[in-house]
C-alpha cells in the first residue's frame, strides 16, 4: 500500500481528486466554464484510473511470468546437468568404441573412482556403480589402455575394485609375440612401481623386454586378447630359481579417474580357481 501511494499515478490521482471536489464546489454557481473544466478532469480521472488498473493487471502478469521463468530456468538447469552427465559418459564410451565394434558381445558401463583408501595397499578403489547397473563380483576393471583389475566386492550403488598390482590379481595371461603361457599376478615388491609379475612361464620361454602380455581367456573371467601390460625385464626367483618377467601396466593405476566394466561378454563363465583367474 504504501508504494501505491509513492507511485506517481497515485499522486496524480490525488491532486485530480482534490481539483475536482473544488470544481464540483464552484459548479454549483452554473458557470459554464466550471462545467467544462469539470468534464475534463472527469476523462483525466477517468484515464488515471484506467491506468492504475492496467499498473496493477501488469503488476500481477509480471508476478506469473517471473515464476513461470523461474521454474523454466531450473528445468534447464536439470536438462544442462543430464546433458553433462550424459555428454561425459559418451565421452568415456567413445574411448572404447574400437572395442566395442570388435567385441560385440562386450556389455560396458562406464564409471568413476570416487574414493581411494589411503590405507588401502595396491591401490584399490572404489567406484560410482553397482549391481543396480549389473555390475558383479570379479567383473574385469579396464580403461582404453587394457585391464587394471577386477571388481572385488559389490553394493547396489558402488563397487570395490581390486587392482592388478594386488597379488589377488590372477589372470591366465600369453605373450602376444611368443606365444608363451603364464599368469599374471601383483607383488608387494613391485606395487610402488605400477609393476606386476608374469609368472609360471616354462624355463626355455622366449618371452622378451618389450613384448605385450594379453589375457588368455582360460577361467571365464577375463576374455582373450585384453591388454595387461609390457614386458619390462626377465628375473628369476631367489629361492627357487624359477623364471618370470616383471611387467608394467599402460595405465598409471595410482592416478586413474575414469574406468569401465565389463559386465558380459560371450565367454563368461564359472567362478574359475585363482591360479587361472
Amino acid at each position: 500500500m504504501k508504494d501505491f501511494f509513492n507511485s506517481k499515478s497515485a499522486k496524480i490521482l490525488i491532486a485530480t481528486l482534490a481539483v475536482l471536489i473544488v470544481i464540483s464546489i464552484l459548479g454549483a454557481t452554473g458557470n459554464p466554464w466550471v462545467s467544462s473544466a469539470f468534464n475534463f478532469f472527469s476523462k483525466g480521472l477517468s484515464s488515471v484510473t484506467s491506468k492504475l488498473t492496467e499498473e496493477h493487471k501488469s503488476y500481477e502478469q509480471l508476478q506469473a511470468e517471473n515464476e513461470k521463468l523461474r521454474s523454466e530456468a531450473a528445468d534447464l538447469r536439470t536438462q544442462l546437468v543430464d546433458y553433462y552427465d550424459l555428454k561425459s559418459e559418451n565421452a568415456r564410451l567413445w574411448k572404447y568404441y574400437k572395442l566395442k565394434k570388435t567385441h560385440p558381445d562386450y556389455e560396458l558401463m562406464p564409471s568413476s573412482v570416487i574414493r581411494r583408501d589411503t590405507s588401502e595397499d595396491f591401490y584399490g578403489f572404489t567406484i560410482d556403480a553397482g549391481s543396480s547397473v549389473g555390475i558383479s563380483k570379479l567383473d574385469p576393471v579396464l580403461t582404453e589402455n587394457g585391464v587394471i583389475g577386477f571388481i572385488s566386492s559389490v553394493s547396489s550403488a558402488t563397487a570395490k575394485v581390486t587392482t592388478i598390482l594386488s597379488p589377488d590379481f590372477q589372470a591366465g595371461a600369453i605373450d602376444k609375440k611368443s606365444g608363451d603361457s603364464g599368469v599374471v599376478t601383483g607383488s608387494a615388491m613391485l606395487e610402488s612401481e605400477n609393476r606386476s609379475q608374469f609368472t609360471k612361464i616354462d624355463a626355455n620361454s622366449k618371452v622378451k623386454k618389450g613384448d605385450v602380455i594379453v589375457s588368455s581367456g582360460i577361467g571365464g573371467v577375463y576374455p582373450a586378447d585384453l591388454i595387461l601390460g609390457k614386458v619390462t625385464s626377465i628375473k628369476y626367483d631367489e629361492y627357487d630359481a624359477t623364471k618370470y618377467a616383471e611387467i608394467k601396466s599402460y595405465e598409471n593405476i595410482k592416478t586413474v579417474t575414469d574406468v569401465v566394466v565389463l559386465t558380459s561378454f560371450k565367454s563368461k563363465g564359472e567362478l574359475p580357481d585363482k591360479e587361472a583367474r
